[in-house]
């Protein structure tokens, strides 16, 4: 071999050694230094503008104790849609909150970045998130998450029901701020589903939530309190429906199971303006709203 071959042989191998460690010495100094970081999240399905629940779970096996959560720097979150797409960030994710993670522990923290980003596109998204460390002026990144966003269906009827919130005191000859409720059938993979939505007047979503599965065949009822609440009941098995009760804010209320027994349970409604239930038999549950066992008790 010549000289010259040597000398560009020798070049080659320590351009290629500096590119490997470019891109894997990130990767080995996270181990290094003792502390990971991973993501979860509650279903890989949601529907446009659907609360999402995603943790950050991060380990320290450092042998220091980390100071995180100084301001909404400590993690950096981004969401990345199929093709190159990338959402429109709409704000900043509170996640501010100082916390010290001793060596050997694990802290998790949570958010939602539905609001936060423009994700009403169908399709397919990654969320990445990365963790900084501040004292050591470094970053562990996440392993992304998927998740898919897919489009409903309003129910006839139920898919713009319209309440103004009450004006504040002192406050006269003002135009009532106009909210909409609607109720979303969703299908997906043989599943079907009912979901809740709140909209602003200008048709921003302030809530959106799953309320439960349903049935082909169930019909929902809905009707709006004198309180402006919104009274959902719907059937979820052969002779089971839940019944739900939503507040102007967004705030799941009430959440009941009744059965269909001589009668078939139906929404209420009395001359004041009330809404319940009447018909079939409340059937008590752990996951009843307010809880039932005090409800039982008082019966």
């Amino acid at each position: 071999m010549s000289a010259t071959s040597k000398i560009f042989l020798a070049r080659t191998s320590a351009l290629f050694a500096a590119w490997c460690l470019l891109f894997i010495a990130p990767s080995a100094r996270a181990q290094h230094f003792g502390v990971s970081a991973e993501l979860s999240i509650n279903q890989s399905i949601f529907l446009a503008d659907e609360d999402m629940q995603v943790k950050v779970h991060v380990t320290n096996r450092s042998g220091q104790t980390l100071a995180l959560g100084e301001g909404n720097d400590w993690l950096d979150v981004s969401i990345q849609g199929a093709e190159h797409y990338s959402p429109e960030k709409r704000g900043e994710i509170p996640l501010a909150g100082p916390f010290s993670l001793g060596t050997g522990m694990v802290a998790t923290r949570r958010f939602n970045p539905a609001p936060y980003f423009d994700i009403r596109r169908p399709g397919r998204y990654t969320l990445n998130a990365t963790v900084h460390i501040p004292q050591w002026n470094e970053s562990v990144p996440c392993k992304p998450v998927t998740f898919t966003v897919i489009e409903g269906m309003p129910l006839p009827g139920l898919g713009a029901l319209e309440f103004g919130l009450p004006v504040p005191p002192g406050v006269t000859n003002a135009l009532p701020e106009i909210r909409r409720y609607a109720l979303i059938k969703v299908a997906y993979q043989d599943e079907l589903k009912l979901y809740f939505r709140l909209t602003d007047q200008n048709g921003q979503t302030l809530r959106c939530s799953q309320a439960g599965p349903m049935l082909s065949f169930s019909a929902p009822e809905a009707q709006i309190d004198h309180f402006n609440n919104l009274h959902v009941l719907w059937q979820t098995g052969a002779k089971d429906f839940t019944y739900l009760v939503f507040m102007p804010n967004g705030d799941l209320l009430v959440r009941e199971t009744h059965v269909y027994t001589e009668t078939r349970p139906r929404l209420q409604v009395n001359e004041n303006g009330n809404v319940g239930v009447g018909g079939g038999v409340r059937l008590y549950n752990a996951s009843d709203i307010p809880n039932s066992a005090t409800e039982a008790a008082r019966q």
